[in-house]
């Protein structure tokens, strides 16, 4: 016998797309970890049979490495980054656009001030050609202030707490972004972009989907 089909349980069902991202306080840490692998390394390529003086050199250098890595997981937080709706996307990066009209604005007319000087210095005297020059450098620095707070406030409502609520406003995400640096603000938007563009069925063997033959 064939159940009825219920829309409000079957929306009541349904999960938003999320994925847990792992950062790290202590980006600074890293740094360090890497002076003392390449020490470390240094010690690997001589190939020459150590001292006592370098044996312990090598094993301060060995405990340091572990006190730092220790240093580095213990920052470790993880974050639930979670999927958007297209249409709240657009709501977001409007508002994301409004909050930086004015720096966009400034950034545009400074860009154009550049690109002047350079045309002068460089002797380009094409009215046309410099009003080109001009107008995209404009248009590039609004843009590139444009995108960047658009993303910042897209990343505010998109990284959630374990109850679902958002852990930063916008003024709060741009400073995460500030301090936590590009490579690790590249995980989280990675995260978000794959939620939104991964079908949760491409996780599924395809022996496993639904067919005909299992529909009856």
């Amino acid at each position: 016998m064939t159940t009825k089909f219920d829309p409000d349980q079957f929306i009541a069902g349904i999960r938003t797309a999320q994925q847990p991202v792992t950062i790290f306080q202590a980006a600074d840490v890293a740094g360090r970890l890497k002076a003392v692998e390449d020490d470390l390394a240094l010690f690997a390529d001589s190939g020459e049979e150590q001292t006592l003086d370098a044996g312990a050199e090598k094993s301060e250098l060995l405990e340091k490495q572990a006190r730092l890595q220790a240093e580095l997981q213990d920052s470790a937080v993880e974050f639930i980054v979670q999927a958007l709706e297209q249409d709240k996307i657009e709501e977001i990066s409007k508002e994301a656009r409004q909050a930086a009209k004015e720096r966009a604005d400034q950034a545009s007319k400074d860009a154009a001030g550049y690109a002047r000087e350079e045309c002068k210095r460089s002797e380009v005297s094409d009215p046309k050609e410099i009003k080109e020059a001009v107008r995209r450098a404009a248009s590039n620095a609004s843009g590139a202030i444009l995108q960047k707070e658009a993303g910042i406030h897209i990343l505010s409502h998109a990284i959630v707490t374990d109850t679902g609520d958002r852990a930063f406003t916008p003024k709060q995400m741009r400073v995460v972004a500030e301090k936590l640096g590009q490579p690790q603000m590249e995980k989280l938007y990675a995260a978000f972009y794959d939620l939104t563009s991964t079908d949760p069925g491409s996780f599924i063997p395809k022996s496993s989907k639904p067919g005909r033959t299992d529909e009856g």
